[in-house]
C-alpha cells in the first residue's frame, strides 16, 4: 500500500464528520464493555469476557479498515499511465465502445484514463473513482475500494450487535429508569436535552440514538455500494454498468485474488486484478459476454 501525501481531511465538513467516527468508535466501544454488558450479566460474571473478545475483534476492523481507507493512496499517481495506442480511447463508433473514456484533466494537467475522475476535495485524479467519503475525509477509488466496504460491512455488525445489547439494557434491565415518557422526549431531541440534563441517564440515551442511527445508516449504505460491487459499478454508472463480469467476478476485483479470506483484516494481503487503468480489454470482453 502507498500512503497518501496529506493523510489529513482537507475540508471542514470532512474534519467534523472524521473527527466525530473517530471519537464515537472507542466511546461506544467503552460503553458496551464496561457499562451495558456488566450491567446485564454482572460486573464478575464469565459472560462478560464472552462478549468482550468479539468487542475487541470488531473494534480492530472498524478501526483498522477505517484508517486503511485513509492511509491508501488511490490516485491516478500510483500508477504509471500511458496512453493507449491511437485509436483505443475513440474506438466507439461500431463498437459500442465509450468515445469519451479518457479525458483531459485541466486541474491536473495530465491525460485520466477511464473512470478516473478528479476530486476538488482531495485536490487529484482519483483511480476508478466511486464517491467522496466525508467520514473518511478521502475519495474511495480503486486501491482502497476493499477497505471501504469492509468498513462498512464490520460497522454495521458493531452497530447492530451494539444496538442489541442496548435495547435490552435500557428498556430491560433498568426499565423503570428510562421507559417513561421523559426518555422519549430524550431521544427526539438528545442534544438539546444536553443543555438541559448532563445526567449519565442523558449521555447513555445518546450513545443508545447514535448507534441506532449508525445501524439503519450503514445498513442502507452496505446494501447500496453491495448492489453496485456485485454489478461491477462505481456510483456513476449505476444506471449503466459497463464492466459487469458476473458477481463472482465483481467481488475479486474490489476484494482481490484472496477475496476469500481479505474480510479477515486489512493486513491480509490481496492483490488486485486490475491496475485501475487500462479499462479497454476488460470493457471488450464484458460487451462480448452480453
Amino acid at each position: 500500500m502507498r500512503i497518501r501525501k496529506h493523510v489529513l481531511p482537507r475540508t471542514l465538513q470532512d474534519a467534523v464528520a472524521t473527527a466525530f467516527m473517530a471519537g464515537i468508535i472507542p466511546i461506544t466501544f467503552w460503553f458496551e464493555v464496561y457499562v451495558v454488558i456488566p450491567g446485564i450479566h454482572g460486573p464478575d460474571s464469565v459472560y462478560n469476557w464472552v462478549h468482550f473478545v468479539p468487542a475487541v475483534l470488531l473494534l480492530f476492523n472498524v478501526t483498522a479498515h477505517m484508517l486503511a481507507t485513509m492511509l491508501c493512496d488511490t490516485s491516478c499517481s500510483t500508477e504509471l499511465i500511458q496512453l493507449p495506442p491511437a485509436g483505443v480511447s475513440t474506438a466507439g463508433a461500431g463498437t459500442g465502445l465509450s468515445s469519451k473514456s479518457w479525458h483531459l484533466c485541466a486541474t491536473c494537467e495530465f491525460i485520466a484514463p477511464p473512470r478516473s475522475w478528479h476530486c476538488a476535495s482531495c485536490r487529484t485524479c482519483i483511480l476508478k473513482r466511486d464517491h467522496h467519503c466525508v467520514f473518511t475525509g478521502c475519495c474511495i477509488g480503486h486501491k482502497n475500494h476493499r477497505y471501504f466496504i469492509l468498513f462498512v460491512v464490520y460497522l454495521f455488525i458493531s452497530t447492530l450487535y451494539a444496538s442489541v445489547l442496548n435495547n435490552y439494557f435500557l428498556w430491560f434491565v433498568r426499565g423503570e429508569e428510562f421507559r417513561n415518557w421523559t426518555s422519549l422526549v430524550k431521544i427526539v431531541f438528545p442534544l438539546a436535552m444536553l443543555l438541559i440534563d448532563t445526567s449519565t441517564k442523558q449521555y447513555y440515551l445518546v450513545i443508545y440514538l447514535i448507534n441506532m442511527v449508525g445501524v439503519m445508516f450503514t445498513g442502507v449504505l452496505l446494501i447500496y455500494h453491495g448492489r453496485l460491487i456485485l454489478s461491477g459499478a462505481v456510483v456513476h454508472e449505476r444506471k449503466a454498468p459497463e464492466y459487469d463480469m458476473g458477481r463472482a467476478e465483481n467481488l475479486r476485483m474490489v476484494l482481490g485474488n484472496r477475496w476469500y479470506i481479505a474480510w479477515l483484516s486489512p493486513f491480509v494481503a490481496s492483490e488486485l486484478p486490475h491496475n485501475g487503468v487500462n479499462w479497454e480489454t476488460l470493457q471488450k470482453q464484458t460487451l462480448k459476454s452480453k
